[in-house]
């Protein structure tokens, strides 16, 4: 009989509290990590930066990299809220993989949206324009994140927001507030308490379309 989801963790489980440290950038990694609980943030370092790559929620994994090809950790994995995460050794994933399919696909699957998420990722940082790296960002956060709403637009929280944002651009979080009020003046999106709208993907293409002429032109 397969064992439950509190049997497993029972046996495979650890709780973390915001800010621990679940493994470093560069760390030998002989183990892979399920969320059973709460969000993981994963973050890598660039010229004393700290950049969030992903924050990753309950039902996800993260660390397996480091067990398949052998290679120290390529990022850092913190708790963000208190969590619950199932830890599975090297010997105990090889043997999954080996006598349960759907697993490997399940992690082709995330691999290659990863890979996906990262492309669009690096294509934001390489903007040379603060907004346009901003703008960018909201554009991936919001439709992997964003809750299409009835009357139209798609709602995000200011805490997603302003937290994700701020770790994935790298950018202080007075810069990156002034910035998304800049897009409310345009009538890109609207802040309503804790509640973020932006109107549609269309009016952030178009902004973005904006900057990049702005940028390449100059504003004479």
């Amino acid at each position: 009989m397969a064992q439950s989801n509190s049997e497993v963790f029972k046996k495979f489980g650890k709780t973390y509290k915001p800010g621990d440290i679940i493994f470093k950038e560069g760390d030998i990694g002989n183990e892979m990590f399920i969320i059973r609980a709460g969000k993981i943030a994963i973050t890598k370092l660039s010229r004393d930066v700290e950049t969030t790559l992903a924050i990753l929620d309950a039902g996800e994994f993260f660390g397996e990299m480091a067990i398949i090809d052998n290679q120290p950790r390529s990022a850092s994995a913190k708790a963000e809220t208190d969590a619950e995460v199932i830890i599975l050794s090297a010997d105990i994933f090889e043997s999954q993989i080996t006598t349960n399919p759907k697993l490997i696909m399940r992690i082709l699957r995330k691999m290659s949206n990863r890979l996906r998420e990262a492309d669009g990722k690096i294509k934001t940082l390489l903007y040379r324009d603060n907004s346009s790296r901003i703008v960018g960002t909201l554009m991936l956060l919001t439709q992997k994140h964003g809750e299409p709403q009835v009357g139209g637009g798609i709602k995000l929280t200011t805490t997603f927001v302003t937290t994700e944002l701020v770790g994935m651009v790298g950018l202080p979080k007075v810069k990156v507030r002034e910035i998304l009020d800049s897009l409310v003046q345009a009538r890109v999106m609207e802040i309503k308490g804790d509640i973020v709208i932006v109107y549609s993907l269309e009016h952030l293409e178009r902004f973005m379309n904006y900057l990049e002429m702005k940028e390449q032109f100059g504003d004479s």
